[in-house]
């Protein structure tokens, strides 16, 4: 990486002094969510170049000259080092659906410091007396559980402007035509879909029950290609003067519309452009209840990870915090994965036909602890 890239001040990191550019990234990829002066107190544990001290202020002072998409960049990275990208489909580490990838999107709201700066930050207005939150708006692969893009979003921007940045982020990472989206009913939108279509790629989006109401109702079957007209109300929702002007000559869209009865008895209705000859019904249900692994993912980065625990309290620290958190979750799902294939392939030898998960809680602090060794 040319780290002038990543330099938000072009005066910054131009001095030859003993922590550059990389110690100051590797310490914030590293922080345990402790202090900040425990944070560097740990780190200088492992540094070579002689320092034995660092005044947390010096660190405040320099962290806000980085920036913070040079850790999505260095999770990336990493995905693409242990072969997660541009893969091979025989390989028995990343798993797959019918030579699929199922990436799920989805929104949570992440809380942030109730202080002066961070509400002035990220558009809050002035005396704010509730619990701040903003929209975190990812993209996860869940069948391997890699989070492929996050965005963490000011107030007042909501899930749809997000999810429409991650799959732009997406789009040169993945194979689109190898590549399913899912998404909830909070995400009935044409413009997405249209997006998606665009790109070669496939979607899988649960309905909601008052959605293509008029379409759906001439329906004779459970699995059928319908109708989805585009007319001029449809066509102002764009946000995207591209996608408005690429569908004015287009007045209709043939997508496929699936009712699946629960065991409740409840009818749910998913919307796809997949042909009927390349998913069935019953695999489209398991495509959307794929879904949860999205669900899955954040409580982790909540409660596992602590990725709310943020050492800053600017819009620049809180991204750094955030996409940092990136790159450990995704060393901890692919040593997850590579050690679940270890212990499954010596229990088979051992004659023993179960299989063995290892222990979430115990790796991510193995993980915490040994990560800077490690690297």
């Amino acid at each position: 990486i040319d780290f002038r890239k990543h330099v938000l001040n072009d005066f910054a990191f131009t001095r030859n002094r003993i922590w550059g550019f990389g110690d100051y990234v590797k310490h914030i990829l590293f922080n345990q969510r402790k202090t900040i002066q425990n944070n560097i107190d740990t780190h200088l544990n492992y540094v070579k170049n002689g320092v034995d001290s660092y005044r947390k202020q010096s660190f405040s002072e320099q962290r806000i000259n980085i920036n913070p998409n040079v850790f999505k960049r260095i999770s990336i990275n990493y995905l693409r080092n242990i072969g997660y990208i541009n893969f091979q489909k025989n390989s028995e580490f990343f798993r797959t659906f019918y030579g699929f990838r199922l990436f799920a999107g989805d929104g949570s709201r992440f809380e942030l410091p109730n202080k002066k700066l961070t509400l002035e930050e990220f558009g809050f207005p002035e005396n704010y007396n509730r619990v701040p939150q903003v929209i975190f708006s990812g993209v996860v692969d869940v069948l391997n559980d890699f989070i492929i893009d996050g965005l963490i979003g000011r107030r007042g921007v909501g899930e749809h402007t997000l999810i429409h940045k991650n799959i732009e982020n997406c789009r040169r990472l993945i194979i689109p035509e190898e590549s399913i989206f899912i998404f909830d009913r909070g995400y009935n939108s044409i413009e997405l879909m249209v997006r998606i279509i665009e790109m070669h790629s496939f979607f899988v989006i649960r309905l909601k029950k008052d959605t293509y109401t008029c379409e759906r109702e001439g329906m004779t079957s459970d699995d059928e290609i319908v109708q989805i007209g585009l007319d001029k109300i449809r066509r102002k929702k764009f946000k995207s003067n591209h996608f408005k002007n690429k569908m004015r000559v287009v007045n209709a869209l043939n997508l496929r519309i699936v009712n699946i009865e629960l065991e409740t008895g409840e009818i749910e209705s998913l919307i796809t452009n997949l042909p009927q000859e390349t998913m069935s019904k019953e695999q489209l249900k398991e495509i959307y209840n794929a879904r949860w692994g999205i669900e899955c993912t954040y409580k982790t980065l909540k409660q596992r990870l602590q990725i709310q625990n943020y050492t800053a309290q600017t819009e620049i620290g809180i991204q750094q915090d955030i996409y940092a958190t990136f790159l450990l979750y995704n060393i901890y799902c692919y040593s997850r994965i590579y050690l679940n294939l270890i212990i499954n392939k010596n229990m088979r030898k051992k004659g023993k036909k179960d299989y063995y998960e290892v222990n979430q809680s115990n790796l991510i602090s193995r993980l915490k602890i040994d990560l800077f060794e490690t690297i």
